[in-house]
């Protein structure tokens, strides 16, 4: 099942508070360097809230012609790279950032958030235990680690991470749901429903815990329920690919092929780079006879993310579909090591070596 991610990585650095202290600063200065490179910054700020990169480019780099080590302009370049999606050269604004500010909180943590998306991850935790040793009371810190280790799935520190972010700030509903997420991968069924009902308390109509709440029905093999919890996440996010994909999958489930398929599709349609759709696409092939395109569909996924469940366990069953054992016992014992425990029954069902 495809999980939302709960956090969209949010920029520090805000072109709406820095505009509004900028101004500020820029009426109580003369017509200096110092105040031009900050009318540009503003400028850049203001083409970035617009979603126009091109010029808010150029304004950053007008500000940092008149000064090469401005951080903020450094840090808001990175942050327009980092929503193109080219997240390694963010990675390169915010270092010049921390070679200007070593101690910056903005860059460190905007280059956290870069590291996490290019799967980087050590480097994401690295950064984050670098701002919790200075800022050490930040539930939004800890909840951020927290997501780079169930990531990483090392799933007891992720929850170890979101049930402190949660003593800090006992109303992060995103941490509640992070950690219900972790308890389903867990098979910790009870515990995932507990913390996805409370955020559902906390925020009533809480799209991401309705989705979760679903996967977590779809596991325990109730799919009418499960179909119930995501078709009301949809009800308020009618094109969340996510919620498309999840409603997909749970179509396979119980037979309805082409609408599965249909809502699969709309799900790669509104996000080409979710690996879990081209997952639940391969299923869709796979389960229709068609080895070839679920393995060319499981494989497409794997390049995307291979943190996908059962990845490497269909992909598998696939290869052994097509008559490839060997590389069917690889693909499996790569499950293994995932902790995939349908790939370890495979193993013993084939007599692998």
């Amino acid at each position: 099942m495809n999980f939302k991610p709960q956090l969209q990585q949010e920029h520090w650095n805000r072109p709406e508070r820095l505009l509004f202290i900028l101004l500020i600063l820029i009426s109580a200065c003369g017509d200096t360097g110092e105040t031009n490179k900050q009318r540009f910054l503003i400028r850049g700020n203001e083409a970035l809230g617009q979603q126009n990169y091109k010029e808010a480019i150029r304004f950053y780099d007008e500000a940092l012609n008149i000064d090469s080590c401005y951080v903020p302009a450094l840090n808001n370049a990175g942050i327009v790279r980092f929503e193109q999606k080219r997240f390694g050269q963010a990675v390169l604004y915010y270092n010049r950032a921390l070679q200007c500010d070593p101690e910056d909180y903005d860059a460190t943590l905007n280059r956290s958030n870069a590291f996490y998306e290019a799967g980087e991850l050590y480097r994401a935790e690295d950064d984050l235990l670098f701002l919790i040793r200075n800022y050490p009371d930040s539930a939004t810190l800890y909840f951020r680690k927290g997501l780079v280790q169930a990531k990483m799935k090392k799933f007891r520190e992720a929850l170890e991470d979101f049930s402190e972010a949660l003593r800090l700030d006992s109303g992060l509903t995103e941490a509640l749901i992070n950690r219900g997420t972790v308890h389903y991968y867990l098979n910790e069924l009870n515990q995932a429903e507990s913390d996805l009902r409370t955020a559902l308390r906390l925020t009533p109509g809480e799209g991401n815990a309705l989705n979760s709440l679903g996967m977590v029905s779809s596991k325990r093999g109730d799919q009418e329920q499960a179909r119930e919890f995501v078709e009301q996440a949809l009800a308020f996010a009618p094109n969340d690919p996510y919620f498309l994909n999840n409603l997909g999958y749970i179509l396979l489930l119980t037979g309805n092929m082409e609408q599965a398929r249909e809502n699969i599709d709309n799900s790669i349609a509104r996000d080409p780079s979710n690996a879990w759709a081209y997952r639940n696409k391969g299923r869709y092939y796979h389960m229709n006879g068609d080895y070839e395109n679920a393995l060319r569909l499981y494989q497409r996924a794997m390049r995307e993310d291979d943190f996908v469940e059962l990845i490497h366990t269909f992909r598998g069953d696939a290869l052994q579909a097509l008559g490839n054992e060997q590389q069917a016992c690889e693909a499996w014992q790569k499950g293994v090591e995932a902790g995939e425990l349908e790939s370890r029954d495979r193993l013993s069902a084939f007599n692998c070596l």
